[in-house]
């Protein structure tokens, strides 16, 4: 066997090797930010937040040219709808490896809460019958060992509140295998909303 052979066997087994490698992931949210960290074998990382950077020395200033005023573009509206979308094409995309994604931990508290009291009533409604909707999406999809999930109304308060955190153990073939998936399953979606829009109009 000659060497260029023996070099691209090698490389071949690494890459097998990294597809294979479980990554530990600890993703948390809380009034505080958003923290996460990530554990490969005896290596453990913390990706946010990130560490602050030494302050650069000042440059010199120069004379500003004048700016052209820049067209806004328009901003997709997001909404719960599309939100829970693109959450159930990502729970469908799991689903493909059939509960190898081990879920330590799931948790989400959610306060619901508006100006009005009638749309905190509404949005409370439309978010607890979402997420009943999206669990069995995620039953069949993962293997949760703990969930704790909250979903209240406070019709005192006029701003939503919201705390999560998510430590689950994945691979990074499964990594690149999900994201293939999702983006294949998130065009199928795009084309079929944007045949159903000309359809109507």
């Amino acid at each position: 066997m000659s060497v260029g052979l023996w070099i691209l066997l090698i490389l071949l087994l690494l890459l097998i090797g990294l597809m294979l490698l479980p990554v530990g992931v600890d993703a948390e949210y809380n009034p505080e930010g958003f923290f996460l960290r990530v554990k490969a074998g005896p290596v453990r990382l913390t990706i946010l937040p990130k560490k602050p950077k030494k302050p650069k020395k000042p440059k010199t200033e120069k004379p500003e040219k004048e700016k052209k005023p820049k067209k806004k573009k328009k901003k997709p509206k997001i909404t719960l709808d599309l939100i829970f979308t693109l959450i159930r094409l990502a729970l469908e995309a799991v689903s493909t490896f059939r509960k190898k994604l081990k879920v330590e931990l799931f948790r989400l508290w959610l306060l619901v809460a508006t100006k009005d009291p009638y749309q905190t009533a509404t949005l409370y409604g439309t978010i607890s019958a979402a997420l009943e909707g999206l669990y069995p999406f995620a039953a069949r999809a993962l293997d949760i060992r703990e969930r704790d999930v909250r979903v209240n109304a406070d019709f005192t308060e006029e701003s939503m509140g919201v705390e999560g955190r998510l430590i689950l153990t994945i691979r990074i073939g499964q990594i690149l295998g999900i994201g293939l998936v999702f983006v294949w399953k998130l065009l199928v979606w795009y084309l079929k909303q944007k045949s159903e829009h000309k359809k109507a109009a």
